[in-house]
């Protein structure tokens, strides 16, 4: 009598818990938790770590992945695989509910917004500073990233100096100035000093020219000795 042909449904199998690993995997762990042998069943297990891991060949060297596939074996099987982790870890159900600390984004006061909080850390070095060149030339630099993050949010009104000026007075509790005919000058990428310059390359014409002159004459005086 012949047997008849039976089709599997995923309706009627069990839920399959990682998806991205495939459900051979998921009956590979089962199959694992019918050896008896518990040396036979570790290896087996162990050899099933390295072929998940084989799915993602960029991360397998990576320590926290590899944790990560023994807390998805243990899951598979419903944490009733009784086999080691190698990092000595006890794999337990409750690791599930484990939700890692919120990291608090940063949050700090300050009401010109547009300029950025690292004018106010820039403002608080300057104030620290000795009055000299160094100073006035770190305060220059402020003024000028004051004006660069102004225009960036204010493009369609035009930049005054005497704003960016009378701000910095403000932020600084009138104890950084500059002269009132200043003219803050924006250092950008594109204005650089020399930024068209070269300095790496060598003219292999005027490296050469030299040379071919030398060579002119010689063949000159070869051909009047020749004569």
């Amino acid at each position: 009598m012949e047997k008849s042909l039976s089709l599997e449904y995923n309706s009627t199998r069990d839920k399959l818990i990682f998806s991205e690993y495939g459900r051979s995997v998921q009956k590979l762990v089962k199959y694992a938790m019918t050896v008896e042998n518990k040396d036979e069943r570790q290896r087996i297990v162990e050899t099933l770590v390295e072929l998940i891991n084989q799915l993602n060949p960029q991360t397998k060297n990576v320590l926290e992945y590899k944790q990560k596939l023994w807390r998805h074996v243990f899951k598979m099987s419903n944490y009733q695989l009784d086999v080691e982790s190698p990092f000595g870890e006890l794999i337990k159900p409750e690791d599930d509910n484990i939700n890692p600390d919120q990291v608090p984004y940063p949050q700090h006061e300050f009401n010109w917004r547009h300029y950025g909080y690292n004018i106010r850390v820039m403002i608080d070095k300057a104030l620290k500073m000795e009055d000299g060149p160094v100073k006035k030339g770190y305060v220059e630099t402020i003024l000028s990233y004051m004006k660069l993050s102004y225009r960036t949010w204010n493009k369609e009104h035009f930049v005054s100096d005497d704003i960016i000026i009378s701000d910095l007075a403000v932020l600084s509790g009138n104890q950084l100035s500059v002269d009132d005919d200043h003219t803050i000058h924006v250092v950008t990428k594109n204005n650089l000093p020399n930024n068209n310059i070269n300095t790496f390359k060598v003219s292999k014409n005027k490296k050469g020219g030299g040379n071919n002159k030398n060579q002119q004459n010689k063949n000159k005086g070869n051909k009047m000795k020749r004569k």
